[in-house]
């Protein structure tokens, strides 16, 4: 086996994995909750968890590392963390001190989109969009089996799309009107609390189909705007797959069933041609698995 560590850094915790390259499956995994969400010590945690997993699964020596973030990087700085409060960390000389070893910072979707890639639903395609809905809203991007990461290396950030031309409710990022404020699962839950309404987006999709005329307002706003914002990526970019996912869509399959309803009917007809969507299929293992590939593949 060609064994590689991935870390998959979220909002309240942190998980480390070996994973098995060839086969794209995870070997052993450890979780770790953080609550103090300063950089130092969320890179103990990463490192306690690393260490843990690494020892597990009986490696000797220093595996290649990759880490996902939920964050918009430059380089392997965190620019923006929205969910950790980070602005402008130097998170991979901070985490290669730690760690001692180089570590290759990733966006986390497009970690799960390489995931999905390499060993996942879209293993064979060579262009690919992938959109997870979650507690957050991310989009990643693959083209000609490259992942794509354009001029600021935040190609994809489909999150941050405005669907509020004037106003709107104000996202992580700081700024207002992107989808994430709305279909994001914190966000929306936030939203459905403000409005009188318990739960989160399963709840949401339940109550607006049992006849509840405030909850149909909302469902029909976040599932028609994250709908559409999808169906775009697929005029503009082309692939040959879409992959959706996150705890949003897995819960809520008649959203799940509008984004390719308007998939179908709202895209450009040669763009969709020989089309495929499909969740993912690694589950919560695709910003691991991804995370340790494209870490072994950045380092050489």
């Amino acid at each position: 086996m060609q064994l590689a560590l991935g870390v998959d850094l979220g909002g309240t915790h942190v998980r480390a994995a070996v994973v098995d390259r060839e086969a794209g499956v995870v070997v052993t995994s450890v979780k770790e909750v953080h609550g103090d969400r300063s950089p130092e010590a969320i890179i103990a945690a990463i490192a306690r968890a690393a260490d843990a997993a690494t020892k597990a699964a009986g490696v000797v020596g220093r595996l290649s590392c990759g880490v996902a973030v939920a964050a918009q990087l430059r380089g392997d700085v965190v620019a923006v963390a929205p969910n950790l409060g980070w602005r402008d960390v130097p998170f991979g000389h901070l985490a290669a001190a730690r760690l001692g070893r180089a570590v290759a910072v990733v966006n986390d979707l497009k970690a799960a989109a390489w995931g999905e890639f390499r060993a996942g639903v879209a293993k064979g395609e060579t262009d690919t969009f992938t959109c997870f809905v979650g507690s957050g809203v991310g989009g990643a991007q693959i083209a000609g089996k490259k992942l794509v990461l354009g001029a600021r290396g935040v190609a994809g950030e489909v999150g941050h799309i405005k669907v509020k031309f004037e106003g709107g409710r104000q996202c992580g990022c700081g700024e207002f009107g992107c989808i994430e404020a709305y279909a994001g699962g914190v966000n929306l839950a936030a939203w459905m609390a403000e409005s009188g309404l318990e739960g989160g987006a399963a709840e949401l999709e339940l109550q607006a189909h049992n006849g509840d005329a405030e909850a149909l307002r909302l469902w029909d706003f976040v599932s028609s705007s994250l709908a559409l914002v999808i169906a775009n990526q697929v005029t503009a970019l082309n692939p040959g797959m879409v992959v959706l996912g996150g705890g949003v869509l897995a819960r809520c399959p008649k959203m799940y069933a509008r984004i390719e309803k308007t998939i179908e009917t709202r895209t450009l007809a040669a763009s969709r041609a020989g089309l495929r969507v499909g969740m993912a299929a690694l589950g919560d293992d695709s910003g691991v698995v991804g995370a340790a590939m494209l870490g072994a593949e950045l380092q050489g």
